[in-house]
């Protein structure tokens, strides 16, 4: 049977890229914009893929969907700068500086992988998931932490990229990081990596 993934969307450059993006085709991403989308096409999703950068206030009213959609079953892809805290139960998202350039820079990024024996390991190579980020979230207890940001002390300050497959029927991932703004855009080593490998996961992991 083939899967059926939703990529709900703004509408902006980097959104419609992605859609356009031939990699991208065999998934065939059905794109649902934010603003104008019929909610009950969500409803036979399978996956769905939340686009990166989306307005709060278009983006807040589909969070019982989303929710129904998880307690169906589906898997859900949360990408940054998307406020999750604010709709998606047991989730905290505190802002932090981003450090942009550290591989020109020679600065400590500060990311750390965890769960080395997490299925997931098997989709991600480190490379796609250290880059940068625009914040850290307060996971559900039932979450798996993949990245973790640590302060300059060297404490753990929260994740970056979580898997959460106990606390609802369904199964989310949830990043501050943003690889479709950056995919789209065409810069950000990592990105695009991250992009391919999350839609890798949440089809075949």
């Amino acid at each position: 049977m083939t899967t059926r993934m939703v990529f709900l969307h703004g509408g902006s450059h980097s959104h419609l890229a992605t859609l356009a993006d031939p990699a991208l085709a065999p998934y065939r991403l059905a794109g649902l914009h934010v603003r104008t989308g019929d909610r009950e096409s969500l409803r036979s999703a399978d996956v769905l893929v939340v686009a990166d950068r989306l307005r709060p206030d278009l983006l807040t009213p589909w969070a019982d969907e989303i929710q129904s959609i998880l307690e169906r079953g589906a898997t859900v892809l949360i990408f940054g700068e998307n406020h999750v805290g604010d709709w998606l139960p047991a989730i905290t998202e505190h802002p932090r500086p981003t450090i942009f350039w550290w591989w020109r820079t020679g600065e400590d990024h500060r990311l750390r992988t965890r769960a080395p024996d997490h299925p997931a390991w098997e989709f991600f190579a480190e490379r796609a998931v250290i880059w940068h980020y625009h914040g850290v979230l307060d996971a559900p207890e039932s979450a798996v932490s993949l990245v973790d940001l640590h302060t300059e002390a060297g404490e753990r300050d929260g994740s970056i990229l979580f898997i959460d497959e106990q606390s609802t029927p369904g199964r989310f991932l949830v990043t501050t990081m943003d690889p479709v703004y950056h995919h789209g855009s065409g810069f950000m080593p990592g990105a695009t990596q991250m992009l391919y490998s999350a839609l890798q996961w949440a089809t075949r992991g």
